[in-house]
């Protein structure tokens, strides 16, 4: 009968089982082991990524003396900036940046008109053979630049559109050094990776009501008074999202820009990491590990102020994103 009495309540029995088990749950506890294994392997991902960009800035950061030391690594003995110093000199920086931010921004903005033009007119409205032109569209974007770059460069080495300038016996021109072709290119949608941007811009308004459209015909506005009043101001965190990819291409771009700037004063940053690659070539103080040092401070210069951009736009660029169809 005592054994009977001191066994513990119904109640109490339950309760003792339920703290035990919020303790020792085994699916808590597996649960907290595979995210701990998650955060882990996030960590090493991130640290592979970001460590060819930490191993450049150490680099920067080495004296003279020390990067002709073998014994130093990453650490360095004495801190200095004079590879800094060095590389800004050789890239002629500062006046490289303005005229790579010019270019871009001119890009950025002409690509932006366009592209949302012409993605506007693919999604809202039904022509003959839209899907054809759709299709070929999409085709130019798996071309390489390199299949069409030599008779675009021929178009701007004669340019002379619709055989205007011949009409007024001016003949053709040559507009190959200079940011006309770019400026040309960007204005008429068919720039690098435009063909992106419309896709892009393409699917955004087709995921727009026709309501919109409606109620500004109703209230008296036109096809373009619809365009510029009602859907640009809905479209605008794809636009900034299209402007930041073009901007970013633009400004890392050495193809287009060695063809058509290679002899011309406006040098984009891009280019000017040549002139590390050659600056006193035969002079053997500056080859080995201080010609790396000044290329990998070159890289660090040119990647830096798109590493700025992105930070004051990723808002609107994760809300592009989300919103062009490309996701998934």
């Amino acid at each position: 009968m005592e054994a009977v009495e001191k066994m513990p309540a119904p109640k109490q029995r339950r309760s003792f089982k339920r703290k035990a088990g919020r303790v020792f749950n085994k699916s808590r506890m597996g649960q907290l082991l595979s995210n701990g294994l998650c955060h882990i392997i996030l960590i090493g991902i991130v640290f592979l990524i970001l460590f060819p960009f930490i191993e450049k800035i150490c680099t920067m950061l080495l004296s003279y003396e020390d990067l002709a030391d073998t014994t130093v690594k990453y650490v360095a003995k004495t801190f200095s900036l004079e590879t800094l110093v060095t590389t800004l000199g050789i890239m002629d920086y500062w006046k490289s940046l303005g005229s790579t931010v010019i270019l871009c921004l001119i890009c950025s903005f002409l690509q932006i008109f366009s592209c949302t033009l012409v993605a506007y007119g693919f999604a809202r409205y039904k022509f003959p053979l839209r899907g054809l032109l759709f299709a070929c569209v999409i085709v130019v974007l798996l071309i390489p630049p390199q299949v069409v770059m030599t008779p675009l460069y021929m178009q701007f080495t004669f340019f002379d559109p619709l055989g205007l300038f011949s009409l007024f016996g001016l003949g053709s021109i040559d507009i190959t050094d200079g940011v006309w072709p770019f400026v040309l290119l960007s204005a008429t949608g068919i720039a690098f990776k435009n063909s992106l941007y419309i896709y892009m811009m393409r699917q955004f308004f087709r995921g727009l009501p026709t309501a919109i459209e409606e109620a500004g015909m109703i209230d008296g506005s036109g096809h373009f008074g619809v365009f510029f009043r009602l859907m640009l101001p809905n479209a605008v965190p794809m636009m900034v999202t299209i402007g930041l990819f073009s901007f970013s291409w633009q400004w890392t771009d050495n193809y287009y820009s060695a063809i058509f700037l290679q002899r011309s004063s406006f040098q984009p940053l891009s280019l000017q990491l040549n002139a590390l690659q050659t600056y006193n070539q035969n002079d053997p103080y500056f080859t080995g590990n201080f010609r790396s040092a000044l290329v990998g401070t070159g890289i660090l210069l040119v990647v830096a102020p798109l590493a700025i951009v992105y930070l004051f736009g990723q808002k609107f660029f994760v809300q592009g994103i989300s919103q062009s169809g490309i996701v998934g």
